[in-house]
């Protein structure tokens, strides 16, 4: 009855997912919710409910959404958040959101970087680690300055000790940001959040989704890696910057993300280490004069792609990164 008041009857949607519907609410004291349902059609259930919510309890961040109250009655099971009033970064990236205006590249460094240390504290801020095992676009929300939180948590596995590296596991997770190892190996590790998440960089650079269609279907990556080959970073930038962008900064961030996106999880960074090169990325931005052109077809400091990275990409079968439709 209270979440009945608190969104006036459902009224007002803000989305679906595997879980069920969320709808907007607004608390007594005017503070603005978002109540994930779940559906009695569910395929994930109470399980994933209670560990969202159980994980939730415990990890506190800016960088993660932050769980108000919950409500567990016979049975209607919901979710309280914060409310995130920009929507996701998929949205934001595809234009599906309110706002026509793209996100700059200033921006989406920010996003980035926001991203980056809300998975840094649950690796080594949290107790035990917690990997995340669904990071991709549609689960970083965006709130009214832009500020990025990720959410859903209720695939969230933690670690039972800091000494083992890797954890075996049951394979979940969304296609296209799948870690092909986890994926062939059922050994899940810090690293397979990396790898999702260098798949969101690639997404913030190029304005396209995991998977690319066209004349073929092909990974993101593979699709990066086939146009860096003719050492032209504005061929894979994506057309909604307009060339407002420092270059450097740009090739910086698409190597972070290729790093992050290797086959194997010993060749991926740290995520401590991907917020350092994304800060220096950002101050590369911040230090540039928009007022010149910045794409003028030049080499750089930052071409660092190497053939073998390229052939390695170009080996990578599709089925093997994109995964299980475990989503």
């Amino acid at each position: 009855m209270e979440l009945q008041n608190i969104t006036n009857n459902f009224q007002k949607i803000l989305g679906k997912g595997g879980f069920g519907s969320v709808f907007h609410g607004q608390l007594e004291d005017g503070t603005q919710v978002a109540v994930k349902m779940l559906s009695q059609s569910s395929l994930q259930g109470t399980k994933e409910f209670l560990a969202e919510a159980q994980h939730l309890t415990r990890v506190h961040h800016r960088n993660l959404v932050s769980l108000v109250g919950y409500c567990n009655e016979v049975n209607h099971l919901a979710l309280v958040y914060e409310f995130m009033s920009q929507g996701t970064l998929q949205d934001h990236l595809q234009g599906r959101a309110n706002n026509a205006t793209a996100l700059s590249w200033r921006q989406r460094l920010h996003i980035a970087i926001d991203a980056a240390q809300g998975l840094e504290y649950l690796q080594n801020g949290c107790k035990p680690p917690l990997v995340h095992r669904d990071v991709k676009s549609g689960n970083i929300l965006l709130s009214e300055a832009l500020e990025a939180k990720i959410a859903d948590f209720g695939l969230s596995k933690a670690f039972p000790n800091e000494v083992n590296s890797h954890v075996s596991t049951v394979v979940v997770g969304t296609p296209g940001y799948l870690d092909p190892e986890y994926y062939n190996t059922f050994q899940l590790s810090k690293k397979s959040d990396v790898y999702s998440y260098g798949v969101v960089l690639l997404e913030l650079i190029t304005g396209l989704p995991p998977i690319v269609q066209g004349t073929e279907i092909v990974h993101l990556t593979q699709w990066v890696l086939q146009r860096l080959a003719k050492g032209y970073i504005e061929d894979v930038v994506d057309p909604k910057l307009e060339g407002v962008y420092d270059i450097n900064s740009i090739w910086k961030c698409a190597n972070v993300a290729l790093k992050c996106t290797s086959h194997t999880s010993q060749q991926r960074p740290t995520i401590s280490e991907v917020v350092m090169q994304l800060k220096e990325s950002l101050e590369l931005e911040s230090s540039h004069d928009n007022t010149v052109n910045t794409v003028a077809r030049s080499e750089n400091l930052y071409s660092e792609v190497s053939n073998a990275s390229l052939n390695r990409a170009l080996e990578i079968d599709l089925t093997e990164i994109s995964g299980p439709t475990a989503r």
